[in-house]
C-alpha cells in the first residue's frame, strides 16, 4: 500500500514538471528577448584623425571606408572614362568627371558620319551624381516594353589628365541593352581603332567601368557596400553673370551613391554633435553634399585655408551615424592634396 503511495506521488511530481518545464522555457526566452534590441544599439567609437593624400596634383581617386578606417582602393583618374549604371532598372552612363570629360549628342545615327568635333554643344555630368543628370542623357526609348537604343552617335571630350595633357577625342554609339548587358560601339573620329564591347552589370557594385583608351574593362569602384566616400577630384558646375554653365575642377570628397547620406551642419560643431542630434538631421543623398568647399583658396597668399566650423554627419549604408570634419589640406612637408580629417562614430 505504502509503496502504491509513493509511486503515484512520484508520478505526479513528474507530470508536474514536465507541465512546469515548457513554462519556465517560455518565461526565459521572453526574458532573452528583451535584451536582445541593446545588441543593435549603436556604439560611439573614439574620435580618430587620418588624412587620404590623393598627390598634389590630384591624380588619384582614393576609396575610404570609416568602419575600418581604411583606404579600401586608389586608381589614377585616368584609369577609365565611362560608368555603366548597374543598378536593376538603371541604364545610365557617366563620363569620368575628375578629368573634365565632357559629351556632345551629334543627332547623328550614321556612325561614320561623325569625323570632327567642330560645332559641337557639349554637357558634362551634373555634380550631384543623380543618374536623371547626366551628360549623356537617356540613350534609349521604350517601345512595347522593350529598351531600344535611339542609335545617336555621341563624341566624347575625353578631358586632360593631371598635368592638363588633353587625352583626345572618341565617338561612341550606344546600340542597345539585352540580357543584362550594354552594347557599345566606340572609335577614334577617323573611325580607326573601332571596337565594341558587351558591357554586363555586376549588382555587387554601383557601375562598371570602360577605358575608350585602352579598349579594356577596368575595376574602379569597390563593391558597393565596401566604401562610403571617395576623395577625387570632380567637375563643378558654376554659372557666370548671365547664369551661362561654367564647368571647372574641384577637388573634394564625394558619397557613395549606394544607401549612403549626408548633412553639413554649420550650428552645432564637431564637438556638440551627438547621436540624438544626428537622428534629428535632414540628409541628402547627392554625391556632392560634402563636396569642396570646406576650405577656401588665397589667390594672394597661394595656400588653401579651412572652414572649421562646417561639420559632416554622415549615415551609411547600414544606418551608422558618423561625424567628420577637416582639419588641413596640406601634408607634414607642405604638399597639397592631403585631405585631413577627424571623425567619430555616433
Amino acid at each position: 500500500m505504502e509503496n502504491t503511495l509513493k509511486k503515484q506521488i512520484k508520478m505526479k511530481s513528474s507530470k508536474s514538471n514536465i507541465l512546469y518545464l515548457p513554462l519556465l522555457v517560455v518565461f526565459l526566452y521572453s526574458c532573452e528577448k528583451e535584451e536582445q534590441p541593446f545588441e543593435n544599439e549603436h556604439i560611439p567609437g573614439d574620435e580618430i584623425t587620418t588624412s587620404v593624400f590623393i598627390d598634389p596634383d590630384y591624380k588619384y581617386q582614393v576609396f575610404y571606408d570609416f568602419e575600418t578606417n581604411t583606404e579600401v582602393s586608389r586608381n589614377l583618374s585616368t584609369a577609365w572614362d565611362l560608368a555603366f549604371e548597374c543598378g536593376n532598372d538603371g541604364h545610365h552612363v557617366k563620363l569620368n568627371s575628375s578629368r573634365g570629360m565632357k559629351v556632345w549628342a551629334t543627332g547623328e545615327m550614321n556612325f561614320s558620319a561623325v569625323q570632327s568635333y567642330v560645332g559641337g554643344i557639349w554637357k558634362w555630368d551634373n555634380p550631384n551624381g543623380l543618374l536623371d543628370s547626366t551628360g549623356i542623357g537617356d540613350w534609349w526609348a521604350i517601345n512595347d516594353s522593350a529598351l531600344v537604343s535611339n542609335n545617336e552617335v555621341y563624341v566624347l571630350n575625353l578631358g586632360k589628365d593631371s598635368k592638363a595633357n588633353h587625352l583626345g577625342f572618341k565617338k561612341m554609339q550606344i546600340l542597345g541593352f539585352e540580357n543584362n548587358e550594354y552594347e557599345i560601339k566606340v572609335s577614334d573620329l577617323s573611325g580607326e581603332n573601332e571596337f565594341k564591347f558587351f558591357i554586363r552589370k555586376d549588382d555587387a557594385y554601383n557601375f562598371v567601368f570602360l577605358s575608350t583608351i585602352d579598349n579594356d574593362f577596368v575595376t574602379i569602384e569597390p563593391p558597393k557596400e565596401d566604401w562610403d566616400l571617395v576623395f577625387t577630384k570632380y567637375t563643378h558646375t558654376f554659372y557666370d553673370d548671365a547664369s551661362k554653365p561654367i564647368s571647372y575642377g574641384v577637388t573634394g570628397v564625394l558619397i557613395n551613391s549606394y544607401s549612403t547620406s549626408a548633412h553639413q551642419d554649420v550650428f552645432h560643431g564637431f564637438g556638440g554633435t551627438d547621436l540624438q542630434i544626428a537622428k534629428e538631421l535632414t540628409y541628402l543623398s547627392d554625391q556632392n553634399t560634402i563636396g569642396y568647399d570646406w576650405k577656401n583658396y588665397d589667390h594672394d597668399a597661394g595656400v588653401y585655408s579651412i572652414e572649421y566650423d562646417r561639420n559632416y554627419i554622415i549615415k551609411n549604408q547600414k544606418g551608422v551615424y558618423y561625424k567628420m570634419r577637416f582639419i588641413d589640406f596640406f601634408n607634414d612637408v607642405g604638399e597639397k592634396g592631403n585631405m585631413k580629417f577627424e571623425f567619430q562614430r555616433l
